[in-house]
């Protein structure tokens, strides 16, 4: 930033106009005062030559001040455009990346699939009906409703089933190959595939099916991706209507989907050797932001990057001098030592120049040179003019390190509750998915479970819960409430037990489609040790009857606890993560928070009572302490909380106290 800054100083300054605005005002003020100087040493022949040295000197350090003052004026508004965009180029790869982690689980957990086994290893000469198997895979996509298309390959690699029954492939793809050797435990690629002739990009995930007993691939399981819908829902999300183009670029700078095809088109390779650049595209200029993965819990995908092109008429648009926080700038206790010093400066250079003209005063009393009290009246003037400017470009000045330091936390706060939306999101679809199992759906059909049935659906779910590891159990109740199998050997007390009520099962029996599931409220649960929980429920059926439930004890306390930690860079700095709901419940915590899971904060209203998707920052005062909060509401993710009935309004708090920044040594 400083080296893109240094090079381009003249450039910015165009762009900047309130800046620019102000060099030109303090250029023409220094001129004029080097002219009333001079008329005053060629009239003024009887005052002492010291006055006229310390008026020089004290015009110096106007002058040096005023190089400060421009200098950092310049800094804090690329500041506040950097910080912003690198917070949403970021942003536009940290999400993506964390939701194809998820498809990698999906995709190896669905390959061992009972129902997909049976249907890819049917030896029999006969056509397959193949009804039955796309009705399931349809199931599975209304779940997990990011894929647009589910296929089924054989071990020769012919197509056997397709849930997208009107999309033709084109020819053979080279990865069915690859993934037949079953060298892989999956793969995903990003590219055109003719499996999907009628995309220009597809972004695939296969997997291996394999014999459970003799690990023989029977065939491939491939499924497709929604990249492009989810790119252009979180444009959608991120657009702040500054003209910003968004994008996300492959590992080598080349574009994958963009916010603007106009501008930018789908290939369209950009140099992204630096982050912080100015680039050219049809003649217009840009200031480009580039974001690389930090990788989710060792994932990295496939090295792909965010990025954001400013225009740079976006940039002479930005509002420099807002007084929407005059406030909180004078509350604010976080300027840096070199703004505060700027500031302190100003007021001791002004002070200097009405000694200066005071002692001239003195001076040209005793040496009877009245004529040389125009000058310094003059000079006055000019003096209190420099006053107003520096006082009113220190004042833009603080405002703006004040938007970049609130913008900065509002995005981590967005991008928080963003995370816990689409992790719950999955969370809402293994209850429904694994609800449909078909073995818990014919055990649970039963009069009477033998403990050989029970023993083999305790088997399934210890399976499950080896593979998804954000659960510290998984158990199955039949219709009247009894639990009958659990997924680990420490639940292994709670089989023949009634389901304690906290737990949200009560309304499983009233679910009416498979579609539906229910959520404890988030209270201290007997199956997690006593503490704060959810509990994910779906109702198991057989022909529309619900013969019980599957209930998924969430592992809130390490989970929670990363997402913020993922966000916050952990004890950086002072900045603290909460998760709380409406009234102030906390749900988590990152540990330099002053507060605990189940501790209850008084909200402000501005935060409490914001609307879905709400986001903002201010300095507010809680327990007689204050702290500059930024928040953002849950607006869910898909049809999570927006169309399934769910409702559970959550607020992330990224904070700080506010206190002086510490000096760096």
């Amino acid at each position: 930033m400083e080296a893109l800054l240094k090079n381009n100083k003249s450039q910015f300054l165009d762009i900047f106009t309130t800046v620019s605005g102000h060099k030109s005002n303090l250029v023409s003020l220094n001129s004029w005062w080097d002219k009333v100087a001079l008329v005053g040493k060629i009239n003024s022949l009887n005052v002492p030559q010291s006055l006229l040295s310390n008026m020089l000197e004290t015009k110096a350090e106007f002058s040096e001040l005023q190089e400060i003052l421009i200098e950092n004026l310049l800094s804090e508004n690329m500041q506040q455009c950097g910080v912003k965009n690198q917070a949403v180029a970021q942003t536009l790869i940290d999400i993506p990346v964390r939701n194809l982690f998820e498809r990698t689980a999906d995709v190896g957990f669905l390959a061992t699939d009972a129902d997909i086994l049976a249907f890819l290893s049917d030896s029999t000469d006969h056509v397959p009906d193949t009804s039955a198997i796309v009705k399931r895979l349809t199931e599975y996509a209304a779940k997990y409703s990011v894929y647009d298309d589910i296929m089924l390959f054989d071990e020769t690699g012919q197509l056997k089933a397709q849930m997208d029954t009107g999309a033709d492939i084109s020819g053979d793809d080279s990865v069915i190959a690859e993934v037949l050797t079953g060298e892989h435990e999956y793969l995903e690629i990003c590219r055109y595939s003719p499996l999907r002739p009628a995309f220009p990009l597809s972004s695939l995930f296969l997997a291996p099916v394999k014999d459970p007993e003799t690990q023989r691939v029977t065939g491939v399981l491939c499924m497709s991706f929604k990249l492009e819908g989810e790119m252009r829902s979180l444009f959608a999300d991120l657009d702040d209507g500054s003209g910003a183009i968004m994008a996300l670029l492959d590992k080598q700078g080349n574009t994958l989907v963009s916010a603007d095809e106009t501008v930018l088109p789908r290939g369209t390779a950009l140099n992204v050797s630096r982050s912080n650049q100015i680039i050219t595209l049809g003649n217009h200029e840009y200031y480009c932001t580039v974001a690389r993965t930090r990788g989710y819990q060792g994932y990295a995908g496939l090295g792909w990057q965010g990025c954001v092109l400013l225009p740079f008429a976006s940039m002479s648009a930005h509002p420099e001098n807002s007084d929407e926080n005059s406030d909180d700038v004078q509350r604010w206790q976080g300027f840096s030592p070199a703004l505060s010093n700027i500031r302190h400066k100003a007021k001791i250079v002004t002070e200097d120049l009405d000694l200066v003209v005071l002692n001239g005063r003195i001076a040209a009393a005793r040496s009877d040179a009245d004529e040389f009290i125009p000058i310094l009246e003059e000079i006055r003037q000019i003096g209190r003019q420099m006053q107003t400017i520096f006082t009113d470009s220190v004042s833009q000045l603080m405002n703006t390190a004040l938007n970049t330091h609130y913008d900065g936390l509002i995005f981590q706060a967005a991008l928080a509750i963003d995370i816990m939306d689409r992790n719950l999101y999955e969370r809402a679809n293994d209850c429904r998915w694994w609800a449909l199992t078909g073995l818990f759906q014919s055990v649970l059909n039963k009069r009477q479970i033998s403990p050989d049935d029970a023993a083999a659906m305790a088997g399934v779910l210890g399976y499950i819960n080896d593979l998804y590891t954000v659960y510290t159990g998984l158990y199955i109740y039949d219709r009247n409430g009894k639990i009958v199998a659990v997924s680990r050997p420490a639940m292994k007390a709670l089989e023949g037990t009634t389901v304690h009520a906290d737990t949200g099962a009560g309304q499983v029996f009233n679910l009416k489609s498979s579609q539906q599931f229910c959520v404890s409220e988030f209270v201290p649960c007997h199956y997690y040790e006593s503490k704060h929980t959810y509990i994910y429920n779906a109702a198991i059926t057989k022909d529309g009857q619900v013969n019980g439930g599957i209930g998924l004890v969430f592992d809130s306390g390490p989970e929670f606890k990363q997402m913020l930690e993922d966000v916050t860079g952990g004890e950086n700095d002072g900045i603290f993560g909460l998760y709380t709901d409406r009234n102030g419940h906390v749900i988590s915590a990152t540990d330099n928070a002053n507060w605990k899971t189940g501790d209850r904060i008084t909200l402000p209203d501005t935060i409490s009572k914001g609307g879905n998707g709400h986001k903002g920052a201010g300095i507010h005062e809680i327990n007689g302490e204050e702290y500059i909060l930024a928040f953002a509401v849950s607006k869910g993710y898909r049809e999570y909380k927006t169309s399934d009935g769910y409702h559970n309004d959550v607020i992330a708090i990224i904070g700080e106290p506010n206190q002086p920044v510490k000096s760096q040594q």
